[in-house]
């Protein structure tokens, strides 16, 4: 049986194989390792108390173990006389076909819900399990409808060759490499826990306390683009992340496309509400530990396609946000800080209207 624990922030309980909070999305601290208190995010989620399992009587567990033996006696009575009647397969002839798992369909209280996706990369999105929005989130996002995924009908050469021409046929609105401070980001210390620097042709997040910053591209927002980032944690391991943020609404909501070390997710971050998971897995089969991985992001329309190191690690379809403002994100998720990220090559092209 797994050890029942809480979420430090909301108080919502979480099993102990869940690394984030499905209430608020807080990231768990290690098992070996004391709970800290999480800051809230940028839109603070509205916290759920735990759930509390009423007490039963010892009468009605009785009663209830006189039902199942009753049960058991009539289910094996009936196998016995199936057994007995049954007719004869010789093992020559006999054969067994597994029925297929038919994938699982939300609810219309989800807003969202992906399913695995089968596809000719080496590893692939896996669903998470996402809880529906609150009530205000939902008033806000009427047009939102439940993610599916795309059938996997394409060779990793056909998916390059396919991003290959789109990025031909797109328009490159925003580019930095960094050398300098031209396009004005924000540098200095800010809030005295994280320290923005752009130098040795990268833009350096250095974080001494917990907490997330982000960095958007203000001018224009976008409904079918491409997006992508170089992003390395420099320190921290497993306590830091860099993301791709867009379709970015302000007091709506936005989409956060976060990568850590050893583990990847895509989820909903509504002004007012849960946060809910689209995509999650783990990236260590083509990613490097302490080296550049570079972040893609292809929206177009409702189908959103996520990329890291030029696999494709999901691709759904969520119409929650159509569009929206794109940017960087990091967090440090320790509370002593300690976690370095550095951005590079931060690009953003426009797409014909599909």
């Amino acid at each position: 049986m797994s050890q029942s624990r809480y979420c430090p922030q909301c108080g919502s309980p979480v099993s102990a194989d869940e690394r984030f909070c499905a209430n608020c999305g807080a990231r768990m601290p290690e098992q070996s390792q004391p709970a800290m208190p999480v800051s809230p995010p940028p839109f603070t989620p509205m916290p759920s108390p735990p759930v509390v399992a009423p007490s039963r009587a010892m009468g009605k567990v009785a009663l209830f173990v006189v039902i199942g033996l009753i049960g058991l006696l009539v289910v094996g009575g009936g196998i016995w006389l199936v057994l007995m009647n049954r007719p004869t397969i010789t093992a020559s002839t006999a054969t067994a076909t597994a029925t297929p798992r038919q994938p699982a369909t939300a609810t219309p209280r989800q807003p969202a819900n992906v399913t695995p996706l089968p596809t000719a990369t080496p590893v692939v999105g896996v669903a998470g399990q996402p809880t529906p929005l609150g009530a205000a989130a939902l008033a806000r996002t009427s047009q939102a409808q439940t993610a599916q995924a795309q059938a996997p009908t394409q060779t990793a050469q056909a998916v390059e060759a396919e991003v290959s021409s789109l990025f031909a046929s797109s328009r490159r609105v925003f580019y930095d490499e960094f050398v300098d401070n031209r396009n004005a980001w924000f540098t200095g210390v800010f809030q005295e826990i994280e320290l923005d620097l752009i130098e040795d042709g990268v833009f350096k997040v250095i974080w001494t306390g917990r907490g997330t910053s982000y960095e958007l591209y203000e001018l224009s927002a976008f409904t079918n683009f491409i997006s992508e980032v170089d992003c390395r944690i420099a320190r921290g391991g497993g306590d830091g992340s860099c993301s791709l943020v867009f379709s970015q609404q302000r007091d709506v909501g936005f989409y956060k496309f976060e990568f850590f070390i050893d583990y990847f997710r895509l989820f909903i971050v509504p002004a007012e509400g849960e946060l809910v998971t689209l995509v999650e897995g783990d990236p260590r089969l083509f990613t490097t530990i302490g080296e550049v991985n570079r972040l893609r992001v292809i929206k177009q329309g409702d189908r959103i396609r996520l990329f890291i190191n030029g696999v494709v690690v999901g691709d759904l379809r969520d119409a929650t946000y159509p569009s929206g403002r794109i940017g960087v994100s990091t967090t440090c998720y320790r509370e002593e800080g300690g976690v370095e990220v550095h951005f590079d090559n931060f690009g953003i092209w426009s797409l014909p209207d599909v």
